[in-house]
């Protein structure tokens, strides 16, 4: 009688120290933000996980690979009746995928505002960018990057759509541009 026995080796794509360093975030953070029409709007991070995705899960010796994610607290950008209130989702994500490239994908969801992108931004083209200074209202900001949004399915048509979202590097996101020359500014940052 003979016996076979099927050993499974998956591979995994795992972030490195560097990709990490994207990060900022420990996911029980407060982020304030204040437009330039006055007007205020707060995401409260919830927590933040690192898993192992399985994108692959029926293929024998399918690839794995890293996720790190920030899931928040936000204002829901459409409230019915116009009454504010909260909603629970993912804020950001930062993973290996399955061609083994670390990708931010962001989903910013806040008061009367949306940033629309399909794709992941690649971390390899993010950190080929030169950096740019931003000051705002409550500090300078010199690891700044810009990420500008997608528009397909004619989201730019929105209301709420968001333009662009400047990413610190070690402080995370401090700015976000809305289409009618709206823009938030992260006036706070605190934990617990």
């Amino acid at each position: 009688m003979t016996i076979s026995i099927l050993i499974s080796c998956r591979e995994t794509y795992r972030l490195s120290d560097k990709e990490y360093d994207w990060m900022p975030y420990m996911g029980n953070e407060t982020l304030v933000f204040s437009s330039n029409t006055g007007d205020t709007d707060t995401i409260f991070l919830l927590q933040k996980d690192t898993l192992i995705a399985y994108p692959e899960a029926q293929s024998f010796n399918g690839k794995t690979y890293e996720v790190v994610s920030i899931f928040c607290r936000h204002s829901d950008p459409w409230p019915p009746d116009d009454k504010h209130r909260y909603l629970d989702n993912n804020f950001v994500e930062l993973k290996k995928s399955k061609d083994n490239i670390a990708r931010f994908e962001f989903h910013l969801s806040a008061k009367d505002a949306n940033f629309y992108r399909l794709t992941g931004i690649r971390i390899d083209s993010l950190s080929q960018q030169q950096t740019t200074s931003l000051a705002t209202k409550s500090k300078t900001y010199n690891d700044v990057y810009i990420i500008d949004a997608e528009d397909w399915l004619n989201f730019k048509q929105r209301s709420d759509y968001v333009t662009k979202l400047y990413w610190s590097k070690s402080e995370g996101l401090i700015r976000y541009d809305k289409q009618d020359n709206v823009y938030w500014e992260l006036i706070k940052k605190y934990s617990p």
